[in-house]
């Protein structure tokens, strides 16, 4: 079989652009990130760790890979196939090239993310509110964790972190 398996695309079920799935989790998401919010521990600590979850979730509910528009779980099911299948030396085993015929001479059908895009705009849900896939990569994870550092450190600012810092040099504004 030559060829690029097509990239699975799925139309969300609701008004708001989302499905069910992406419900729940975000729904858990936000359960445990109150019950975060509400653990005695110091409040910078909170507000990140209750931010991470809540970035984690959003990323896992609405994510998709970038280019084959899989979800968390298929994704993670692909490769958990991939490493469990069995593996074969194949050196020396007498492979031969075929004769190359007329099925053989056509070209492969490639997706670029140009064609996952127009693929996504085409079959757009009509919902009132569109949701548009996060990218279910490092860069999307790297983008949560700076928001949670972001969030961090406002929170040490606001709370008197800076000022207190600031007087222990004898630094006074």
């Amino acid at each position: 079989m030559t060829g690029v398996v097509p990239p699975t695309i799925e139309t969300p079920k609701t008004v708001i652009g989302v499905g069910t799935r992406e419900l729940v989790i975000l729904g858990i998401a936000v359960l445990i990130a109150i019950g975060v919010l509400l653990a005695p521990i110091p409040l910078v600590f909170r507000v990140g760790l209750a931010a991470l979850i809540l970035g984690s979730g959003s990323l896992l509910a609405l994510g998709r890979a970038p280019t084959t528009g899989k979800t968390f779980e298929e994704y993670l099911m692909d490769r958990w196939r991939f490493f469990k299948r069995d593996r074969f030396l194949q050196r020396g085993a007498g492979y031969e090239e075929p004769t190359p015929s007329i099925e053989t001479l056509e070209p492969a059908p490639e997706f670029s993310q140009a064609d996952i895009d127009r693929i996504f705009k085409r079959q757009k849900a009509r919902g009132v509110v569109q949701m548009n896939p996060l990218p279910l990569s490092w860069g999307g994870f790297f983008s949560v964790l700076s928001i949670v550092f972001l969030l961090m450190l406002i929170v040490w600012i606001w709370t008197g972190g800076l000022e207190e810092f600031l007087l222990r040099f004898g630094i006074v504004f």
